[in-house]
């Protein structure tokens, strides 16, 4: 394939740096070479200054990152256009996220936008882009021994919340606030320095109690139903927010933190790890505001504990719920089952399944081969992601469930059919058509042939190459 026009020179920074990362920017960057342009995958994400420094040594022309903005602090060169692609979205990372973009820009989400849960859109160009596979994926040759397993399911899952560790810190936390709350001497800076010494080395940087992550907890576990593909994280996140500020009170001394390097992980809530004493803000300000209709959210630039725990219950809790309930489903079925991803061993449901991370490429793709049933879900219910694809392309056979947002971009029923080139179930009839599909073995493979055609025709990283370029000359 070529293009006529001027060949661009473009610079790829992944979200992390981990092998599926680099391996995706890699191979996008190799899309871009084909078409006829000058693509390079950075190993890792570089800071605002770095970027700017390679920017001006390599003549770049376009920086894409993935999950990032511009630096609004540190601007690119003039003539640098800019694209965001975003495959995650939190609750916490949307305050202030227009600010980040330049009429010129193009925002990428991994589907719809707005499903995904970007509901605020900046003055760019805005549309949908999805992983894609590489032609050696599609070149792999699938073992000829007879499939010798019936159910997969590869890919990670978030750290479980460990609620229990946290009630001794929380009467800690109660105590630390009374101390606070002393007429005169409480907010003196002796009294600071004493609180210091009683509780810096025992309470962590953003403490959350124990009764609020079980509030929060209960929420999700009420609002949200497994396996349908229905997630929408601003309803948890504003019915959480709800729950917060009907004790606002109590919560109002929560402090926040501004530091972007901490993790937004929930078990650096709860576990008293580190030396850091707590900074103090006021959060019911902020409820306020937010209630008021004021912002989006909270402040930009400001990231609490809360927040980032409504994060965690609206976006990574129901993943685990949804893998919990693929897993009991499927070993009602069979004991033959797999798991295989990181995370996984801190979950009590997926151990007696487990059997490690994988290393390769072609591991990965020999268990998709090994598998009669591929199992799949999507709190979002965007199925067209990386392991979908690289499971049709060799030919392995998809079992995803049903959602409301499979006609829409990043939906399954936009590239393919149920029963044509996947299988498709819901959490009420998931053991029938598992079942059926367990011995059905020519029609999986056929199914699988056919997948793996649309993959080849659409779905490769020249493709999405191509269509970025066509995007940049709208």
């Amino acid at each position: 394939m070529t293009t006529k026009q001027k060949p661009l020179r473009i610079l790829i920074a992944p979200n992390v740096a981990c092998p599926y990362d680099q391996r995706m920017v890699k191979e996008l960057a190799g899309g871009f070479n084909r078409i006829g342009h000058y693509a390079a995958a950075l190993s890792a994400p570089q800071s605002a200054n770095e970027l700017v420094k390679m920017c001006k040594s390599f003549s770049i022309d376009v920086v894409l990152q993935i999950n990032r903005t511009r630096d609004p602090d540190i601007p690119l060169p003039p003539n640098v256009r800019h694209i965001a692609w975003f495959q995650d979205v939190f609750p916490e990372t949307l305050d202030g996220f227009t600010e980040g973009f330049n009429d010129s820009d193009i925002l990428y989400a991994l589907g719809d936008p707005n499903v995904l849960g970007l509901n605020d859109y900046p003055h760019c160009y805005v549309s949908s882009l999805f992983t894609g596979v590489d032609q050696t994926t599609l070149d792999f040759k699938c073992p000829s021994n007879v499939q010798n397993l019936d159910f997969s399911l590869c890919g990670g899952l978030p750290h479980p919340v460990k609620l229990g560790h946290s009630i001794k810190a929380d009467i800690l936390w109660y105590f630390d606030q009374m101390i606070k709350k002393a007429p005169l001497m409480g907010k003196s800076k002796i009294m600071w320095l004493i609180r210091k010494l009683l509780f810096g080395q025992l309470l962590p940087v953003n403490y959350v109690p124990y009764s609020a992550l079980l509030a929060m907890e209960s929420i999700v576990n009420s609002f949200y139903r497994p396996l349908r593909g229905e997630l929408d994280i601003h309803e948890l996140a504003n019915a959480m927010l709800n729950q917060v500020t009907l004790h606002a009170d109590v919560f109002k001394e929560i402090p926040i933190n501004s530091s972007p390097q901490h993790s937004n992980k929930l078990s650096m809530l709860v576990k008293p790890h580190t030396k850091h004493f707590l900074g103090r803000n006021d959060l019911k300000a902020q409820l306020v505001r937010y209630l008021a209709g004021e912002s989006s959210f909270f402040q930009p630039n400001l990231t609490s504990a809360i927040t980032r725990a409504i994060s965690y219950f609206s976006q990574s809790y129901p993943r685990i719920m949804d893998r919990k309930a693929l897993v009991e489903a499927a070993a009602k079925v069979s004991e033959s089952l797999e798991l295989y991803g990181p995370g996984l061993s801190e979950h009590e449901f997926a151990r007696p399944y487990f059997k490690g991370v994988i290393d390769t490429q072609d591991e990965l793709l020999n268990i998709y081969c090994r598998a009669k049933i591929n199992l799949s879900n999507n709190t979002h219910g965007l199925g067209l992601h990386s392991r979908t694809f690289e499971c049709m392309a060799v030919g392995g056979f998809i079992f995803m469930h049903e959602s409301p947002h499979d006609h829409k971009a990043g939906g399954m029923l936009t590239s393919f059919e149920p029963g044509v080139h996947y299988g498709s179930y819901t959490p009420e009839n998931f053991t029938e058509e598992a079942a059926r599909w367990l011995k059905d073995d020519n029609g999986r493979r056929q199914a699988g042939v056919r997948a793996k055609s649309v993959i080849h025709e659409r779905h490769c990283w020249h493709h999405r190459a191509q269509q970025i370029i066509d995007d940049l000359n709208r």
